[in-house]
């Protein structure tokens, strides 16, 4: 990641944006009923589609590199392929995941390489907001489950590593692959059919995508 003259002077602001492909992912919800019945739910994604902007400042720029420090903002949608409940697979109806995240991210960038290219590294962390809206079949004649939940203010972190090619003194093509780690949460799964609250379970969320964007020095 990179950009700017042939060295940008240190507190130098930017902006950039990007977008790019969140693949899909594996994701298990754990928890039991409120009976006490265990319920494993599996629900893998498709690829998804990610975009974000960033207003970053070069904290230091030298002979060794570039240190940058950035505020983040993402949001990405993956659709559920499939609803696996204790192990069968169940008829979906219908499957989403949202995630909106909020970062401040550190980035180490390399001296340029042939004059134009930059190599970078860095990280953050931050508040996630997650919002899933699945909606499946345990059996042919039901019930429907509905898992309605969103949860905000998670915590997130991620790591981020990328190569920058200066186009101009100031404009610069980037491209980056993102991971992204979301804690603990708890997800609430309802009996559509009876209109029951029927368990409540834990997951964790994480995700990788790959991005292309562009960045301005100002």
């Amino acid at each position: 990641m990179a950009a700017a003259p042939a060295r940008a002077e240190d507190g130098q602001i930017y902006g950039a944006i990007f977008v790019g492909d969140r693949f899909g992912e594996d994701q298990t919800f754990r928890g039991e009923t409120l009976t006490g019945l265990p319920r494993v739910i599996e629900s893998p994604t498709k690829d998804g589609v990610i975009g974000g902007a960033v207003l970053g400042a070069v904290v230091k720029d030298a002979g060794w590199g570039r240190i940058r420090a950035e505020a983040e903002i993402a949001a990405s949608k993956n659709s559920v392929s499939r609803l696996i409940l204790n192990g069968q697979e169940r008829e979906l109806l219908q499957g989403r995941k949202s995630v909106t995240t909020v970062m401040a991210n550190l980035i180490y960038d390399t001296p340029k390489l042939l004059e134009r290219v930059r190599f970078s590294a860095g990280g953050g962390f931050g508040a996630a907001n997650i919002d899933y809206n699945i909606q499946y079949n345990v059996a042919a004649a039901g019930p429907t489950i509905l898992i309605p939940t969103n949860q905000s203010g998670r915590l997130a972190l991620q790591a981020i590593g990328g190569v920058s090619v200066d186009i101009t003194e100031r404009f610069a093509l980037t491209a980056d692959v993102r991971y992204l780690h979301v804690d603990t949460h708890q997800v609430e799964r309802f009996n559509q059919s009876a209109g029951t609250l029927d368990s409540t379970l834990k997951a964790k969320y994480h995700s990788t995508a790959v991005t292309a964007g562009v960045r301005y020095f100002f």
